[in-house]
């Protein structure tokens, strides 16, 4: 919780969820933050099939583009729909920062700063957790998280906004590892998806974060940048009837933000440590 708190309270940014301090619950710390009404984004894009994910995306995006600008940067290392809060107004909000770091690094040299080493920080079993949203140099590799590795991420989280549903739906973890190793990725094509904004230009953004190569995926103010620019999705008109999971007025978008199986059941173990 002291780490989580320590990162948690250097960020203030209107899509970044409050830290409000800690408080003793029970006799326990706990993390305080505002009540936000409308829960997770995965269940309000559920519950509101009209609301403008684009939106969204753009606001999300905003909020990593601000952590990654700090000096030093802070990367998420945890982003996915679960971890995105939706305020009263509609607003998404970065939230759970538990496997957050502060990152040094000069030109395109990044390694963790960590309290008394260099060395890389373990891949925590809260990680392992997250095959579906976690970038392959960090899943296969073992390699630290960056600015690069929450691209990837986001890449999913556009994903699982933009279909209502967690990337790589109905896999079991073997076969999503065996996906990640080989970069494969099914592109969704039923047609809520395209109108609530999966289209062609946003599958390619999608596929740019997606780079093998962490070096050349979109920094978060490219992604910003390109969201900015895609058209409203046919899916915030009231006529339109989803079958994916309160209506909401897009207006126009405001830049806020500053500055086979046994090969992959090995795969699987050597992640896991086994």
């Amino acid at each position: 919780l002291l780490h989580e708190a320590s990162i948690w309270r250097r960020l203030h940014h209107p899509n970044i969820t409050p830290f409000l301090g800690l408080a003793p619950i029970d006799g326990l710390p706990h993390l305080m933050s505002p009540l936000m009404q409308n829960g997770a984004a995965d269940d309000f894009v559920r519950k509101n099939p009209n609301v403008d994910r684009v939106r969204l995306l753009v606001q999300i995006a905003q909020g990593l583009e601000y952590m990654h600008t700090q000096n030093p940067p802070i990367i998420h290392g945890d982003l996915k729909a679960n971890n995105i809060l939706v305020s009263e107004d509609g607003s998404a909000c970065i939230s759970d920062f538990g496997l957050s770091r502060v990152f040094e690094g000069t030109g395109s040299a990044v390694t963790l700063a960590a309290s008394s080493s260099s060395a890389p920080a373990p891949i925590t079993m809260a990680y392992h957790a997250n095959f579906r949203w976690g970038a392959p140099e960090v899943l296969l590799l073992g390699m630290p998280r960056t600015p690069a590795s929450d691209i990837f991420s986001l890449g999913r989280l556009m994903v699982e906004l933009l279909t209502g549903e967690i990337p790589f739906p109905g896999l079991a973890d073997q076969a999503i590892i065996l996906h990640l190793d080989t970069g494969r990725y099914e592109r969704p094509a039923n047609s809520d998806a395209m109108a609530c904004g999966l289209d062609d230009e946003m599958w390619a953004l999608i596929l740019k974060c997606w780079n093998r190569d962490p070096p050349k995926r979109p920094t978060a103010a490219q992604v910003v940048e390109r969201l900015l620019r895609m058209p409203e999705p046919a899916s915030v008109h009231p006529s339109w009837e989803a079958t994916v999971g309160g209506d909401e007025s897009s207006g126009s978008r405001t830049l806020i933000s500053s500055e086979a199986m046994d090969s992959t059941a090995d795969l699987l173990n050597v992640i896991m440590g086994y």
